[in-house]
């Protein structure tokens, strides 16, 4: 029996990690990104220490997709329209898709496999992974576990088999409009977070916020289609506890920054990398006002992220918003 082919469509942090443990497994893996100088440098062991003996470094896309039963995506949202117009005429019949994409974009507010759909890949060869899965610790190999969506409850099982491993536990949800929005949301409330300890504020702020902010996340996704349990699940209530209390977290990174009085512009600079919940809260912000739902959160952290707004007024114009009941 042939080995399968795995190619990984990024060669960022999240990109090399993936490739890493599915080279640990009997796929043929191959390992694709733009930053041609950046791939050629991964043939020796890597800056993020991960060391890819077994993963073929391909900058050639056509070559990176020929034969491959899956095309792991690990690039932002911002990048998924422009690779999927390239990508989607050179799939084979067999070839499925798997996002770890976790974003929405900022100018229509559409998640990756809505994305995906409009360049004509049907929904039932798409599948979502997603869940508290900071690359540093997989690649560790600390105990994890993430979830993957599809409607196609076939393509969720061969997804769990594709990425489980002895120390990575995998699950299955059809929900993949839930399971999308808990992995894109929760970046805009891990910025937030980031920001109240940029400011100093203690545990019972932070709290309140990452709780308050579950409930915006909450609020928009159900009005979307996304189902309530998905949300207490690894990829809504997992994810946000990992990403809003870790230090590897960009969004988090990114917000305490901006709570220590950076501008955005120089944030981004200074981590160096892409944080999703910087354009996901423009697109959280769009699809609100489409749903008729209320985001204070969001709506004060987009007057920081891009009008120059004070980080510590925008807690107080929060702390002083009208009583109300906690479960409106």
């Amino acid at each position: 029996m042939n080995r399968q082919v795995v190619t990984v469509l990024g060669a960022g942090s999240w990109g090399k990690a993936l490739a890493g443990i599915l080279s640990q497994k009997n796929f043929e893996v191959r390992l694709w990104g733009r930053n041609l100088k950046a791939l050629q440098g991964l043939t020796l062991l890597s800056q993020s220490g991960i060391n890819l003996p077994d993963v073929t470094l391909e900058p050639n896309i056509t070559l990176a997709l020929q034969n491959a039963d899956w095309m792991v995506m690990a690039l932002p949202s911002a990048a998924v329209v422009e690779l999927a117009q390239i990508v989607s005429p050179l799939l084979e019949e067999q070839t499925r898709i798997a996002s770890g994409t976790k974003g929405l974009h900022p100018q229509n507010g559409l998640r990756p496999s809505q994305l995906w759909e409009q360049t004509g890949v049907p929904l039932e060869k798409f599948v979502s992974f997603s869940g508290p899965n900071l690359a540093k610790e997989i690649i560790a190999g600390v105990p994890t576990s993430m979830v993957v969506a599809s409607p196609d409850e076939d393509a969720t099982r061969d997804a769990q088999q594709l990425l489980a491993f002895p120390n990575l536990r995998v699950y299955r949800n059809t929900d993949l409009t839930g399971v999308e929005l808990g992995g894109a949301l929760k970046n805009v409330v891990a910025i937030a977070a980031g920001i109240c300890d940029g400011l100093g504020f203690g545990d019972n702020t932070k709290a309140a916020l990452i709780t308050r902010g579950w409930s915006e996340m909450t609020r928009l996704a159900l009005k979307l289609g996304a189902r309530q349990e998905t949300l207490y699940g690894l990829s809504g209530m997992g994810d946000l506890i990992a990403t809003c209390a870790s230090s590897q977290s960009r969004n988090h990174s990114i917000g305490e920054l901006l709570g220590k009085g950076y501008g955005l512009e120089d944030a981004q600079q200074k981590i160096g990398h892409v944080a999703e919940g910087v354009h996901t809260t423009l697109a959280a912000l769009q699809l609100a006002e489409e749903q008729k739902v209320e985001l204070p959160i969001t709506w004060q952290l987009k007057k920081v992220l891009f009008e120059g707004y004070n980080a510590g007024e925008a807690v107080a114009q929060l702390m002083s918003r009208p009583e109300r009941n906690e479960l409106e």
